[in-house]
């Protein structure tokens, strides 16, 4: 028995090993991704301080500015909503730092919105370089995004 507990665990096992470290030309691949349902330019925030009410989609980043997450948000809180509730988790709340947002209009379709992150995924080489990661597939992605549909 070596002695190394689950309390010895490094602060990035299994699904929060962080990925590669965000540059310049990833973030227009969010807004890219998003397609006609782009609503603005991406935007970055303190964790603790995001004000994002909108669907979109967003990148959680240590303080190495290393990608931790990719996800997208939706309803009545938007990105800002689905933040909160992953600082609910202990591991988030110590290493998410910043957070890329790129906001989308209200009428995204859910699957218009799953279908952008996985595109974003495969945009930012995500599955290959975080393999511990899933995300949505990218199925449809420029008929779903291609054309603004308003309800």
């Amino acid at each position: 028995m070596s002695g190394i507990g689950p309390s010895a665990c490094a602060p990035y096992a299994d699904a929060s090993a962080p990925g590669p470290v965000l540059q310049r030309h990833h973030v227009p691949l969010l807004t890219h991704a998003l397609g006609c349902y782009s609503s603005g330019e991406p935007f970055w925030s303190r964790v603790d301080s995001v004000q994002a009410y909108s669907p979109g989609l967003y990148l959680a980043l240590d303080a190495k500015h290393r990608i931790l997450w990719l996800g997208n948000a939706s309803g009545a809180q938007g990105v800002t909503g689905r933040i909160r509730k992953h600082l609910a988790e202990r591991w988030k709340r110590e290493a998410f730092h910043w957070i890329w947002v790129a906001p989308a209009y209200d009428q995204i379709s859910g699957p218009a919105l799953k279908a952008a992150e996985g595109w974003a995924a495969e945009a930012l080489d995500l599955r290959t370089q975080m393999p511990h990661r899933t995300w949505p597939s990218s199925a449809g992605w420029l008929p779903l995004v291609g054309r603004q549909r308003i309800a």
